[in-house]
């Protein structure tokens, strides 16, 4: 089976064509008018210039640790899941004199590929309407992240001249509006991109595995921030086809390996990987296994790791007898994917952690590294000089979306969790059975289960739906945007959610070395949880949280040009 993969060359070619001498560039006709008359000539060209957009939506790992655009070290961790020892707040705290993210480039950089694949000469109507697809996907993303970041936003579909200052200063349009429009850009790709293009390339399944995410992510935010359930409706019912169409199509399944999904140095082949970025040593590398393997870890927190069920599908709450007080306690009889994401003992400052680091909370994760090479001598295992593949759409999480979507259309069935849940949890090596529904509560075995830690809003099967969601999709970059569309950024404050200051369950005397001024058990006890943060609590989030403000510099500009830019009224007051 044809893996798809983003390759090292692909991004050569274009840091090639983006690093071009300045003499080179000033000396050449604009860009727009050398391809309106030498460029768009072959099929060729249009997969090209498809190739420019592949970097801002599929980035894969960093050289800082980096996620898919968000950071295990220090970035994708703003969520629920890490024990921060300084809770930073919600951010902007203020309106921002500039934001980068208020920019139009790409899509006017769609808009264009959209314009000109329509003049390529020779195109078949197939061929015309694959590229169209491609543009339309992109434009799609990109106006998704907009919205799901600002609200309202000025919609374009065409490029615009410089002398039509109405459309150029146009405010902005209805978040609502704007989403029906990105569902006219999915719907179009879904149907007509290719199913198979090649290796290196976007098909119809990465496409559909995408609009999955996205449209279930914009769908329950229009329906949990009451801004229009109906369409909210929509958007989710179109995650569910999006879903179905990977589902359907036979060529996926789950890896029998959860571990190896992030720490192999090929996956092409893997039939749980939809689309990965290849790293090759020497040309193209990252760091986020050097961090799992060497460096000190900002520890995940006790909410996360007692999250993940017992062996026999059970919360671990649900035992009163459930009280571990080592690390063998703790891990034994659990979730495997607790111990394909976190090494099996507490990693204490000040203790020997050879080979590895410490870890703030005693919680070490091992995701995204093969330990069995932890004291390797290669130089891949080294600082910057990663070469492990990242996967960016996996199987496992598009069956996760359809399960859920199902679950908010008020249609889940035990064979919707048959053909979703219920294979994840049935990997190769993983013991725990399947989640049943037991009239309107899950159950496992037979038997109806409640758990105890649930929030009192969230109803027992949607519970059981996100858990597996967190566990599943662990600092895979989702969480945040997963909390804010539920509309449950409270889940970061310890107020509501305690638990999240805490790391693991020491003894100091079991940890004689351990640095007491940094591994601090509350109440200054001899055993207990080491307590993260001990500093000042993060603020419950408010409306303004979950929408960002227009930057004073857009504002100002429209202003002296004539025009009005209407600021987003959750930050109308903070001006």
């Amino acid at each position: 089976m044809k893996r798809l993969k983003i390759m090292a060359s692909t991004l050569l070619m274009l840091s090639a064509i983006s690093f071009t001498s300045c003499t080179d560039y000033f000396e050449r006709p604009p860009f727009d008018s050398l391809e309106d008359s030498e460029y768009w000539q072959t099929e060729e060209h249009c997969r090209t210039y498809s190739y420019g957009f592949y970097p801002t939506f599929f980035n894969g790992y960093g050289t800082s640790g980096l996620i898919g655009g968000s950071s295990f070290g220090n970035g994708d961790t703003f969520n629920d899941d890490i024990a921060w020892n300084v809770q930073g707040e919600f951010t902007p705290i203020r309106v921002p004199d500039s934001d980068s993210g208020w920019d139009f480039g790409v899509i006017r950089k769609a808009n264009y590929m959209i314009e000109k694949v329509q003049t390529v000469p020779g195109l078949s109507e197939e061929a015309l309407n694959h590229w169209l697809g491609i543009g339309r996907f992109f434009r799609g993303m990109q106006y998704a992240n907009m919205v799901f970041g600002y609200g309202d936003v000025p919609w374009y579909d065409a490029r615009l001249d410089a002398s039509d200052r109405d459309a150029m200063f146009k405010d902005r349009d209805p978040r609502t509006e704007v989403d029906r429009k990105i569902m006219e850009d999915f719907q179009f790709a879904m149907d007509n991109v290719r199913t198979n293009d090649g290796d290196l390339v976007i098909n119809r399944y990465v496409v559909a595995a995408m609009v999955s995410r996205l449209a279930l992510r914009e769908g329950t935010f229009l329906k949990y921030h009451n801004i229009d359930a109906a369409l909210g409706n929509e958007m989710i019912k179109m995650s569910r086809e999006a879903a179905l169409i990977v589902m359907q199509s036979g060529l996926f399944s789950v890896s029998p390996d959860y571990n190896a999904l992030f720490s192999s140095d090929d996956l092409a082949g893997n039939p749980e990987v939809i689309f990965y970025r290849k790293y090759l040593g020497g040309t193209l590398t990252h760091c986020v296994l050097t961090y799992n393997n060497a460096e000190a870890q900002t520890g995940a927190n006790r909410a996360l790791l007692e999250s993940y069920l017992t062996d026999d599908g059970l919360p671990v709450h649900l035992d009163a007898n459930w009280d571990p007080q080592t690390a063998d306690e703790f891990f034994a009889g659990r979730d495997p994917r607790l111990t394909e994401t976190f090494r099996t003992k507490y990693y204490v400052r000040g203790e020997d952690c050879t080979p590895f680091n410490y870890s703030t909370s005693g919680y070490s994760m091992c995701k995204f590294m093969d330990d069995t090479q932890a004291t390797s001598e290669d130089q891949k295992y080294r600082g910057q000089n990663n070469e492990t593949d990242c996967p960016l759409l996996r199987y496992s999480e598009v069956l996760l979306n359809y399960a859920e979507a199902c679950y908010e259309l008020g249609e889940l069935s035990q064979s919707d969790l048959d053909a979703s849940i219920n294979l994840i949890r049935r990997r190769n090596g993983m013991s725990i059975p399947d989640l049943q529904m037991l009239g309107n509560q899950p159950g496992v075995n037979g038997t109806a289960y409640d758990d105890p830690k649930r929030d009192p809003d969230v109803p027992a099967m949607l519970w059981e739906i996100r858990r597996e969601r967190r566990v599943e999709m662990c600092f895979e970059g989702l969480r945040y945007s997963d909390l804010k569309r539920w509309k449950k950024l409270d889940y970061m404050c310890n107020e509501t959610n305690p638990d999240i200051r805490y790391g693991a369950y020491i003894r100091y005397s079991d940890y004689p070395k351990a640095n007491r001024t940094e591994v601090y058990i509350d109440g200054g006890a001899e055993e207990g949880f080491i307590l993260c943060n001990r500093g000042t609590a993060r603020k419950a989030p408010e409306a303004k949280n979950y929408v960002k403000p227009i930057p004073k510099d857009q504002i100002q500009l429209y202003e002296d040009n004539g025009y009005k830019l209407t600021q987003t009224k959750e930050w109308m007051d903070e001006e």
